[in-house]
């Protein structure tokens, strides 16, 4: 096909605050070039906090620039090889990988794709595998949760975290504590967390002693640095953590020196240590795990029982907001300053044209109610309130507005948007163009 498709290209690793090694690039469509491949369209990406480190170079393994980033997506199947009989073109499919996910149309192995279950969004779709799967097997592979359990759950308001209380109310008995700030409580309060610490004011760690004197028996650790060694001390004996990121090392911009510092408060312990305290230490890494033959199977067993979980109800995929590819800037800004509450979604621009022409620069699927559980963790002033009344009157209006003919959308929609033919035609739409007025927004609000 002659037709050109959109990606977002990770050009460099740098942690620079105006995310311009992240760039909207034209490609060519796909070939399918073995009998085994499948090409998708995709309708939604997922954002997940291994991305925010690929593109300051934290992320091992590191893939050489320029290339595609994103580990899921979802969408549908538009060309299949001549050897691929268990697809079928227009199937709804799940596809992952260690790389390449953020594009409109992806051409990859079969064995990369699993077909959505009748009933489930894209979105939704978009949001499993990494949150999920990583959740399941953190849970029932490596600390192997069982009753009785006490858990504390870093970060519960983000997708693992999200994804972790679920799973652990799945097993009887389990109390989960979750740390967040205070106004995300209500949200994982309702997600199944028992015991809510905010740790931007309050001492986690003297919060769970007062809770359980004697110790918890796990901790999932997505932090490192000094709160390995904290989240070690609070296990019991039998007490099991598991590391599986190093939030505590990124941040928006990145920077060696606090790195450095990260990594030198590190839990380190002995084989003898580990003897005398009974205590098990494990890690967890999603993306090595995608690129080893001898996980295929735990991997197929695992999103199999993630999929029947899903079809059972027991599993409610908590979304916080929606990007376009070209908003990829304001999206990571969002996740470094840990003001989502469950998943950000990405979408291919011209699947939110197709959505929402009105809002074509962020789709918010959140409730009003979730937008404000989603502010930042500081009070907002000033510009961001007025942007919230500006949104809620949008909002109002596009209720109140009258019904137009198509001819007369497609007008004033042509007209709002200002997209010409100089711009059709660009080969290379850069994030940092698009981001100059985002940027000097951001500049009048305080973020978190």
């Amino acid at each position: 096909m002659s037709e050109k498709i959109k990606a977002i290209v990770l050009t460099s690793t740098s942690g620079s605050s105006d995310f311009s090694n992240l760039q909207l690039k034209e490609e060519n469509y796909p070939k399918i070039e073995s009998d085994d491949q499948v090409i998708v369209r995709v309708k939604a990406s997922g954002l997940n906090f291994a991305e925010l480190m690929q593109r300051q170079g934290f992320y091992k393994p590191a893939s050489k620039t320029p290339y595609t980033p994103g580990f899921e997506a979802a969408g549908v199947v538009e060309e299949i090889g001549t050897g691929v009989t268990d697809f079928q073109v227009n199937d709804r499919v799940i596809i992952y990988n260690g790389s390449g996910m953020w594009k409109e149309v992806i051409c990859l192995s079969r064995s990369n794709l699993i077909k959505m279950p009748d009933g489930m969004s894209f979105e939704d779709g978009a949001a499993l595998m990494v949150n999920y799967l990583t959740a399941y097997q953190i849970l029932f592979r490596m600390v192997n949760i069982r009753q009785g359990d006490k858990v504390l759950i870093h970060m519960a308001a983000g997708g693992v975290g999200f994804a972790a209380t679920q799973l652990c109310k799945t097993v009887k008995d389990v109390t989960v504590i979750g740390t967040a700030s205070a106004a995300k409580h209500e949200a994982i309060t309702q997600n199944g967390v028992a015991h809510c610490i905010d740790y931007t004011k309050e001492d986690y760690v003297q919060e769970v002693k007062k809770l359980f004197p004697l110790g918890i028996d796990v901790v999932l650790d997505p932090l490192n640095g000094e709160n390995a060694i904290k989240g070690y001390e609070l296990l019991k004996p039998f007490g099991r953590i598991c590391h599986y990121g190093a939030a505590s090392i990124t941040s928006e911009s990145r920077s060696f020196v606090n790195a450095f510092k990260a990594w030198w408060k590190c839990l380190s312990v002995t084989s003898l240590d580990i003897i005398n305290q009974n205590k098990s230490v494990c890690g967890y890494h999603l993306g090595f795990l995608m690129n080893n033959p001898s996980c295929v199977d735990q991997m197929s067993t695992d999103i199999s029982n993630l999929l029947e979980m899903y079809s059972k109800g027991l599993i409610n995929i908590q979304h916080d907001s929606t990007f376009a590819y070209s908003k990829i800037a304001e999206a990571m800004k969002r996740m470094h300053s840990r003001q989502n509450v469950g998943k950000i979604i990405l979408k291919p621009d011209s699947e939110i044209e197709k959505e929402s022409p009105r809002n074509v620069e962020e789709v918010k699927v959140a409730t009003e109610d979730k937008v404000e559980q989603t502010q930042p963790e500081q009070s907002q002033q000033g510009g961001e309130q007025k942007a919230e009344e500006v949104a809620r009157s949008e909002i109002a209006e596009a209720h109140t507005e009258p019904v137009q003919s198509e001819s007369e959308q497609i007008e004033h929609e042509t007209s709002k948007l200002n997209v010409n033919d100089d711009q059709a035609k660009s080969e290379n739409v850069s994030i940092e163009q698009t981001g100059e007025k985002s940027l000097a927004e951001e500049a009048q609000v305080e973020n978190a």
